[in-house]
């Protein structure tokens, strides 16, 4: 099988994150308090972001979808305010916080079918307040707080939270040398330079997912052959696998073969893609 790789942590967006670490922690005059990181579904933002901020040593609170709604007008423009509050006292107590939402388009962008609840309001608000005043001694905020706010579509948001004084934005779109570092990295010993060099010129213009789900069928491949081989009895199989912990890669697999994985699941997502238009209509999604 191919080793299971860490996460590579690319250094443009690595020096992004640290940037805003340093610029808030040391209270840069006018630098926005948040970070909007943004580019298409698929190309590591929030794992690289997550992997980015554990190497500087910091800890991370996140805000997720479920916080920001609530059946109580309010609370989760208030919630965000009791969170930044925390983090800001730990900051001034010299333990580096940073807040992360991710997919915030999706919690609160400005959607043609959106509804504008009170509390999509007063997070937005909330939102901007904090952008406006990362310090402030009446609400419990010592000191500034790193914000980090992932999304694919920028437009999305809410045209004054993302106005420059408030948002830095990052758009994150993977160069040629970087996706090939990503795909080495995925496949490690599992392919030669020929074959890696192949896929990225191939499919170069995927998103970096792409490249760990041709690795993901591959192990799906030849985990099937092995129980084609060595029968279905999961109680037999368990033990084997717990007495025998080679499973790092039985062979290196031929340029061909990585090739022709590729191709069928760039195939696949077509064909998944072309029955989700046909079925929905494409004119709604151009």
């Amino acid at each position: 099988m191919l080793p299971m790789s860490d996460i590579i942590l690319l250094d443009r967006f690595f020096r992004k994150v640290q940037l805003h670490l340093a610029a808030c922690y040391g209270d840069v005059a006018r630098w926005p308090v948040i970070l909007g990181i943004f580019g298409r579904s698929g190309d590591g933002k929030s794992v690289q972001l997550t992997v980015a901020l554990e190497n500087c040593q910091v800890e991370i609170v996140r805000l997720n979808a479920a916080d920001l709604e609530s059946g109580l007008a309010g609370e989760p423009g208030k919630y965000i305010a009791r969170t930044y509050a925390t983090a800001s006292m730990a900051v001034a107590k010299d333990v580096p916080v940073a807040i992360v939402v991710d997919d915030i388009d999706t919690t609160v962008g400005e959607w043609e079918m959106n509804t504008g609840t009170v509390n999509h309001q007063q997070v937005l608000a909330e939102l901007m307040h904090i952008a406006d005043q990362p310090v402030d001694h009446a609400r419990n905020f010592p000191r500034r707080v790193p914000v980090f706010v992932t999304g694919n579509n920028l437009k999305r948001l809410y045209p004054p939270l993302r106005r420059p004084g408030r948002m830095n934005t990052f758009v994150w779109s993977p160069e040629p040398g970087e996706v090939r570092a990503v795909v080495e990295g995925i496949f490690g010993h599992g392919a030669d330079n020929a074959t890696i060099d192949e896929l990225t010129r191939e499919f170069g213009a995927e998103p970096l997912a792409f490249f760990a789900r041709v690795r993901q069928e591959i192990l799906h491949r030849e985990m099937s052959e092995q129980l084609l081989s060595g029968g279905y009895d999961m109680r037999r199989f368990l033990r084997k696998s717990h007495n025998n912990h080679s499973n790092g890669a039985r062979r290196r697999l031929s340029g061909p073969e990585v090739l022709q994985v590729a191709r069928a699941v760039w195939a696949e997502q077509q064909a998944v893609l072309a029955d989700f238009l046909e079925s929905h209509g494409a004119g709604g999604y151009r």
